[in-house]
């Protein structure tokens, strides 16, 4: 195995390494559990009494945990079902989906979809139908129909990228063609015997998405039900109330919301066991499948191959849709169009917005940048050792649910009397930028071919050059495309900059979500608009960057077989 430094760089690479790990995944955990604990045993009776009074409680956790269950499995299998067909370019496809926020989309499609939407409009103005807003249309403004369906679209992305991953790792091709020498299908031997490789693969990625499903508040605050919302929107409601009870009940929601958490990531596992039993148990009774469940999973099929167009329709329809609404002077419904276009919004609010931008683009450059450094030191040092850490250590920050992670750091940092900081939030969003970027590497880095290392090494040159003039080109489209991802990550942050900024750090996202409970949308049009803008734009700059190195690799003939 080649080294990519020498003996003498072991310890400086180890102790970086070290370091990573301990403050970006060991000090969040303990600096959240140690305060936490504290809050805990202040509870008394009475606390715990009001909590229970509270109203809707087991409505709020029916919602959460459907929602945390349903949508990511069905993600996982819309994913798995587009995977069969394996599309060439993939990543570049995916990498503007993924690096949208799921803030600005969720305003895109609520300015589609909702019962004033576009496409109500458009139906008017096409059939003449819906004179008034209909009750319902295909989604409501505030609705768990409606997150679901947001939350459902915005993570298919995300596991396709993954299956895609976990594909390399095996040889799915010899898989179908033994499937096809038994009598099955190419089609049936995909579900029969490469989809439960997959499956095991996709255990920590799925538990990512379950936990981040289950936790997530800013979109549920714009787009989610009312009276009651999800668990995690009514935990931050309580921890941002001022009276002593809501800071106890905050507390105890908390705690539930670990629990659940735990309940759904034994579900999740439990779910890939119950495909694999249902398989060995049609193999055992040697039934034939039928016909009638063949046709709807060919269907399925079928219309999984049509995700690819549908998002990208729907993402530019968000897109559209956002602008319109920023210039929009005065629109009322039905009408297609505004009646008149305006920059009234862009000249009042921009001198507000470059504050703002200015923020959010420090974050999330800084943020981004320490991650993706993290994560290279991190996978260089395993590299080396030719020995890797279990993977649900270094992304133990994405398996932990972020309300109670950052309540932690915000008792911990009250407890301390630490005023809240820049540099608090900073860290803060480092410690989701690194695991983010860590997930996009880790799979290239894994099969990067080290013997090349070793050649560069043969004909004089240091390792060190070696590893800048050699892998890093060779892996610098995975490189780049994790850095974008770990930047819209911070652009997305609302949690940690919410609470561990205590209001005093106002980013892009914070202001959207205030903005959003406002009603009006110009404004919030305006403000998603350059939220989605922000990571857009940066991955434009990379694959303008990556096409006109293009050539110039594939003259190099070390790319040909770098990754293997």
């Amino acid at each position: 195995m080649a080294r990519a430094l020498p003996i003498n760089r072991t310890l400086s690479l180890r102790t970086g390494a070290g370091l990573c790990l301990a403050l970006l995944v060991g000090v969040p955990v303990l600096a959240s559990l140690l305060p936490y604990l504290g809050q805990v045993v202040d509870l008394n009776s009475p606390a715990i009494t009001g909590f229970l009074n509270s109203p809707g409680l087991v409505t709020a956790l029916v919602y959460s945990l459907l929602l945390a269950f349903t949508a990511p499995l069905l993600a996982c299998y819309t994913a798995l079902a587009f995977g069969y067909y394996r599309p060439r370019r993939l990543l570049g496809w995916l990498s503007p989906f993924l690096s949208i926020p799921h803030l600005a989309f969720a305003v895109g499609v609520l300015f589609l979809f909702s019962p004033t939407g576009w496409l109500v409009r458009a139906l008017h103005s096409l059939l003449g139908v819906f004179e008034s807003p209909p009750a319902s249309a295909l989604l409501a403004d505030r609705s768990w129909f409606t997150l679901f369906w947001v939350l459902l679209l915005k993570e298919i992305p995300f596991l396709l990228l993954m299956v895609q991953s976990a594909l390399t790792q095996i040889p799915a091709e010899r898989y179908l063609q033994a499937g096809q020498t038994l009598g099955h299908s190419r089609r049936a031997s995909w579900w029969l015997l490469v989809v439960p490789e997959l499956l095991t693969r996709l255990r920590l990625p799925m538990a990512a998405v379950v936990i981040y499903t289950l936790s997530v508040v800013d979109v549920p605050l714009l787009i989610g039900p009312n009276l009651p919302g999800v668990w995690a929107q009514q935990v931050f409601q309580w921890q941002q109330d001022f009276s002593a009870q809501a800071a106890h009940s905050a507390v105890v929601g908390s705690l539930l919301l670990l629990a659940l958490a735990l309940t759904l990531l034994w579900l999740n596992r439990q779910h890939e066991r119950v495909y694999t039993g249902l398989l060995r148990w049609h193999r055992r009774t040697d039934l034939m499948t039928p016909r009638w469940l063949s046709r709807v999973g060919s269907a399925l099929q079928s219309v999984a191959r049509l995700w690819l167009p549908l998002m990208a329709l729907i993402s530019l329809g968000v897109l559209a849709a956002l602008l319109v609404w920023s210039f929009a002077g005065s629109w009322f419904y039905p009408d297609l169009w505004p009646g008149a276009f305006s920059l009234s919004t862009w000249q009042s609010e921009w001198p507000f917005l470059l504050p703002l931008l200015g923020q959010t683009l420090r974050l999330a450059l800084i943020s981004a940048s320490v991650g993706l450094v993290a994560a290279l030191v991190c996978l260089e040092w395993q590299a080396r050792r030719d020995r890797y850490w279990p993977q649900w250590i270094l992304l133990l920050g994405l398996f932990v649910p972020q309300l109670p992670l950052v309540m932690g750091w915000q008792f911990g940092l009250s407890a301390f009397r630490l005023d809240p900081h820049w540099g608090w939030v900073l860290w803060a969003h480092c410690v989701f930028t690194f695991p983010y970027a860590y997930l996009m590497l880790s799979g290239d880095y894994r099969r990067f071919n080290r013997r090349w290392l070793l050649v560069g090494q043969s004909l004089g040159y240091s390792s060190l050059v070696c590893w800048f003039r050699l892998l890093l080109p060779i892996l610098k489209q995975p490189v780049i495309y994790a850095w974008v991802i770990a930047f819209s990550v911070s652009v997305a942050q609302y949690l940690p900059t919410q609470l561990v900024g205590a209001g005093r750090v106002v980013t892009i996202t914070t202001e959207a979500v205030n903005i959003g409970s406002g009603g009006d949308r110009r404004l919030l049009g305006f403000y998603a608009l350059w939220q989605m803008l922000l990571p857009l734009a940066l991955l434009l700059l990379a694959a303008l960057i990556i096409w006109r190195r293009r050539p110039a690799l594939n003259n190099n003939p070390s790319t040909d077989n770098g990754v293997a």
